[in-house]
């Protein structure tokens, strides 16, 4: 989320600060916990295991060069923090394979425990003056590999003339302002618009949250105070808060006036 809408490569980044400091948010525990509960715990001993795979993956995401390049970047990566690892780095076949055998059930357990670590651990850095939990959201279109199902299921972007060969979907989300953490988020085939989807977010804002979005979703408020999405999420109620937009010392050129408002999420 850090270079939403853009393909920088990021895997640099991540290389240079080490992997403990990220197990210190998601234990080797929690890994394997989530993947007894989520029934996909491996039941022979193997290098790729769903921890493994998991940070490889982080890794190989970010990195912008083919994927044979980026696993043996981030073997050594992985290896560094995982000593029983093997010196020589897997193929890219048996990555493929150990990343399909965890089902999306595991995935959505690993996104729960990393989301209540962090918020407990940063909480107070995402909060402005300790009260106000300060967010963004907006979306972008995300471009995926060419595959029929892909395609089939989000969606190819056309214009005037053809249409493209790379399907595409589109991601909308709620981030953290101070800290860049994504707190919420959804993607989904190109034929919901970033407005429907902000409507199933909302039930994410919680009391005392201020939410920071351009001019195209603030007009909207009215209308998703109203049509919040129906079945199980909740109805949200938003109002508009000028004492706090005035509150703001920070100066605003006349460029930015108006395209980023905070929204105050009042308790029903």
């Amino acid at each position: 989320m850090f270079f939403i809408g853009s393909t920088p490569d990021c895997s640099g980044t991540l290389l240079s600060l080490g992997l403990a400091r990220f197990q210190a948010i998601l234990t080797p525990k929690d890994f394997k916990t989530m993947a007894q509960q989520t029934g996909c715990a491996p039941k022979k001993d193997r290098p790729l295991t769903p921890q493994v795979v998991f940070w490889l993956m982080a890794c190989v995401g970010l990195h912008t060069e083919s994927m044979a390049q980026g696993l043996l970047r981030a073997w050594d990566w992985v290896r560094a923090a995982c000593p029983h690892l093997p010196a020589d780095c897997v193929s890219e076949e048996a990555f493929c394979q150990a990343r399909k055998q965890l089902p999306l059930r595991f995935w959505r357990a690993l996104w729960d425990r990393l989301q209540a670590r962090y918020q407990q651990r940063f909480a107070a850095a995402m909060r402005w003056k300790g009260i106000f939990r300060v967010l963004a959201g907006d979306g972008s279109e995300v471009r995926l590999p060419k595959a029929a199902a892909l395609a089939s299921f989000f969606g190819c972007p056309k214009n005037g003339k053809r249409k493209s060969r790379y399907p595409q979907g589109r991601l909308v989300a709620f981030c953290s302002v101070f800290t860049g953490f994504c707190v919420a988020f959804k993607f989904v085939p190109l034929r919901f618009s970033e407005h429907t989807v902000l409507r199933h977010l909302m039930p994410e804002l919680k009391t005392n949250d201020l939410l920071l979005l351009d001019r195209g979703f603030f007009s909207l408020r009215r209308h998703l105070a109203h049509r919040a999405a129906a079945g199980p999420l909740p109805p949200a109620r938003l109002e508009s808060n000028r004492e706090i937009a005035q509150a703001d010392p920070t100066p605003r050129t006349r460029g930015m006036d108006g395209s980023f408002l905070p929204v105050d999420l009042q308790p029903a």
